[in-house]
């Protein structure tokens, strides 16, 4: 099948987010063999356009981008690239992209303009904002796009999703306490940020799990920074975490909160806090209407319950209606991970599931 021989082929050149050079030569190649217009977008980016005469059209997107990360696996086409790898699976999103471009191309027979969209920087800051901004989708007019992810943990070769939320907004937080030091002998003439930001902590605990009991969401600090001797009251104290919503009535409700209770802790102790919430991606939403009429022509499983990882497929849905998918690899494998493999037969399952698509 020839997804799995692109997939070997990808698999082997993993590039990070906009350096992409290799990645992108390899899909020029092939497109340029298949009877597309081709755009290049910033330095990594490719958009193919294949044009039938139609006023509209429909997108599929591929995020092309790897990840930091050394592989530890035994396949005889891993990673030439030392200290990257495609542990996230856009090598078969490329993979399933490119194949479904050949039958475009081979079968020519389309109620719309068919666009194929190869993305760098998912994982590092939201590429799809710069094919957004490129004004591809005014220019060719794109009425609907859809897009795949590999996933774990669901089984093997099953389509799944769902109308409405099916990824979260993810938004990094950073906190910077600042306080005094002194000496811990003399204890009451400093301000502690140390014990601050533990009280802080405890207050962000208690909002995320009233928060829950509405909407599921997380507010979750990872790293904590804090002080420079053991015998010197902290003057400084710095989490960084992350904000996870489904909703913007959640994302706007946590940041209330949030501040409310950094304001409480600056009365107590007597500290300054700052608190970053940064934007980051929005919420993958799934176009109700359009979801119907995937349903309505495909195989496709519901989802349970959305996932709280984010991606910037987000975007899209801005511009124009979108339906984002999951196929699943079963059990036994993490995203992110220096071991990731799958079954390449569940390539064919995506390409089958575009070739649905683009007739809807």
């Amino acid at each position: 099948m020839i997804a799995e021989k692109i997939r070997m082929d990808l698999h082997a050149i993993p590039e990070i987010g906009y350096c992409e050079f290799e990645t992108k030569k390899y899909i020029l190649s092939f497109l340029q063999n298949l009877g597309c217009k081709i755009f290049e977008v910033e330095d990594t980016g490719v958009v193919a356009f294949f044009d039938f005469g139609k006023s509209e059209a429909v997108a599929i997107r591929a995020d092309m981008d790897a990840l930091p990360i050394e592989e530890q696996t035994n396949l005889s086409f891993k990673s030439r690239h030392k200290g990257f790898m495609h542990a996230c699976g856009h090598d078969g999103h490329m993979a399933m992209a490119l194949a479904a471009a050949k039958y475009v191309n081979d079968t020519k027979n389309f109620s719309k303009n068919v666009v194929f969209v190869f993305q760098p920087a998912e994982e590092l800051d939201g590429g799809a904002r710069h094919i957004i901004d490129s004004g591809i989708f005014k220019k060719f007019n794109i009425t609907s796009i859809f897009g795949i992810h590999l996933w774990p943990d669901l089984p093997k070769g099953k389509v799944y999703s769902k109308s409405g939320a099916i990824m979260a907004k993810a938004s990094e937080t950073d906190i910077t306490v600042s306080g005094m030091a002194c000496h811990v002998a003399d204890g009451e003439k400093g301000i502690d940020a140390l014990m601050s930001a533990a009280e802080l902590l405890t207050k962000i605990r208690k909002i995320e799990t009233l928060a829950n009991e509405k909407e599921k969401c997380v507010l979750k600090f990872g790293k904590m920074s804090a002080g420079s001797l053991r015998n010197i009251v902290c003057d400084k104290a710095e989490i960084n975490g992350t904000m996870r919503v489904l909703s913007m009535d959640m994302f706007e409700f946590l940041k209330g909160e949030l501040l409310s209770a950094a304001y409480e802790v600056e009365k107590q102790f007597g500290c300054k806090i700052d608190v970053n919430i940064k934007d980051g991606f929005p919420p993958v939403i799934n176009d109700k209407t359009l979801f119907e009429k995937v349903q309505k022509t495909c195989q496709i499983n519901l989802l349970e319950k959305p996932v709280m990882q984010a991606e910037d497929f987000s975007f899209y849905g801005k511009v124009c209606p979108s339906v984002f998918f999951f196929l699943g690899l079963g059990e036994g494998m993490k995203l992110h991970s220096e071991k990731f493999d799958f079954d390449m037969s569940v390539l064919n399952v995506g390409v089958e599931l575009y070739k649905k698509l683009l007739k809807i």
